[in-house]
């Protein structure tokens, strides 16, 4: 994984964990995706936020409010 970033095979890491070991594997891809400005969530929220982003972007349906219309 590390290496297919480096190679600019990979664009965007989705990557969540479930006990102490895949969170130090996930050290290497975390710093490797920080050093080569390659987008990287870690949390089931920031994750779907980003496919909604993305969906509405490729859909042409994105706007920009202001944060006090979210209410």
């Amino acid at each position: 994984m590390v290496d297919a970033i480096k190679n600019g095979e990979i664009q965007l890491v989705l990557n969540t964990t479930e006990s102490r070991v895949s969170e130090s594997d996930s050290k290497s891809i975390r710093q490797t995706a920080l050093l080569q400005k390659v987008p990287y969530y870690t949390t089931l929220p920031g994750i779907l936020a980003v496919t909604k982003a993305i969906a509405a972007q490729k859909a042409g349906t994105i706007e920009v409010r202001p944060l006090q219309e979210y209410r």
